[in-house]
């Protein structure tokens, strides 16, 4: 009975037993907010006053953002969003994050991606994602951020282009997301000696003959928006990889492989984003990419999908889009 009294009497007090929990639980709690709503919590209680400056999430969203502090321009909206990553920067605590985020989805100042890797570096950061656009001129990332010997997960998806050195050097690396990367050569995965996972995604190889993705440790390949109008044509690509158990395609026209081994592949995906072009079936275009009939068939779309296929054929789950099978049931009504 006077146990229960007391939780009664507890309950009648409002007490805060969030903020008795330990910094450890409180930080959890916090890692699946905004940085801005993060900080927000510091008008709470005076518990709560210093508990943002020790988080080792850090997720700089601009569209939660400036639903939460808005302005009527967006010149106005991205210069305090810039203003507020800068002061959280400055004001926390000299701890280790573990985990900083930037989503912005449009175009940013280079400056703060900069001071961000910078920051992620000194910090010790264990996984980086960076979701950004920049039109001016591909973003090329400091030096100082291919020494990140702390890093273990990293994406890089940046609309408007991203510039590769010829080595990453990044030695702990296990996951790793690329997107709007141009003309780069696939080797830089040989520097990452621990690569397990790796998502490659809207890039750009339109002066790019061979394409060489060599990553001895590497388990899972995704090569997402795999488009004709960003690719040299007849491009291939050549994989040594032979630990690869899964592997996922997406695009609106057929992979070129050269010299591949794929008999350790447990699981394939392929996705084909458009339908093949005759009269009687629609024909998928990505933006203001088109491909003329002439060229279509010049490139032979349902023989180089077949030659394409034939590389899974030691795969134990092979998964195909609707799109694949009209494209060969096509094939063999035009013969």
């Amino acid at each position: 009975m006077e146990s229960r009294t007391r939780k009664r009497s507890s309950l009648n007090n409002n007490e805060d037993r969030i903020s008795t929990l330990p910094n450890v639980l409180l930080h959890h709690i916090l890692s699946f907010l905004d940085a801005v709503q993060v900080v927000q919590t510091c008008v709470l209680s005076k518990r709560w006053m210093n508990v943002w400056k020790s988080h080792p999430y850090l997720d700089f969203n601009f569209e939660t953002f400036s639903s939460l502090i808005s302005s009527y321009y967006y010149d106005d909206d991205m210069n305090n969003f810039t203003d507020f990553i800068s002061h959280v920067l400055v004001r926390r605590n000299n701890v280790k994050a573990f985990k900083l985020s930037l989503d912005t989805r449009r175009d940013c100042q280079y400056s703060v991606v900069e001071s961000l890797i910078y920051y992620a570096v000194k910090h010790h950061v264990e996984e980086i994602s960076i979701n950004t656009a920049h039109w001016d001129v591909p973003i090329v990332l400091p030096r100082c951020f291919f020494d990140c010997e702390s890093l273990r997960s990293l994406k890089l998806k940046v609309d408007g282009g991203l510039a590769l050195p010829k080595s990453l050097g990044l030695q702990s690396l296990k996951t790793l997301h690329l997107g709007g990367a141009q003309n780069f050569d696939g080797k830089i995965f040989s520097s990452c000696p621990n690569l397990e996972n790796l998502t490659i995604e809207d890039i750009c190889l339109n002066v790019i003959e061979n394409f060489n993705i060599h990553a001895l440790s590497l388990k899972s390949l995704e090569i997402l928006n795999w488009r004709y109008n960003r690719i040299k044509q007849g491009c291939k690509v050549m994989l040594v990889a032979p630990k690869l158990t899964s592997f996922k395609f997406d695009g609106n026209t057929p992979l070129f492989w050269s010299e591949v081994n794929l008999t350790s592949l447990d699981d394939v995906n392929v996705v084909l984003q458009r339908y093949y072009h005759n009269h009687y079936y629609p024909f998928y275009v990505v933006e203001d990419e088109y491909i003329s009939e002439e060229e279509e068939t010049e490139q032979g779309l349902g023989l180089n999908l077949i030659k394409m296929l034939h590389q899974f054929c030691s795969a134990k789950s092979l998964t195909l889009s609707m799109n694949i099978i009209e494209v060969h049931i096509l094939k063999h009504s035009t013969i």
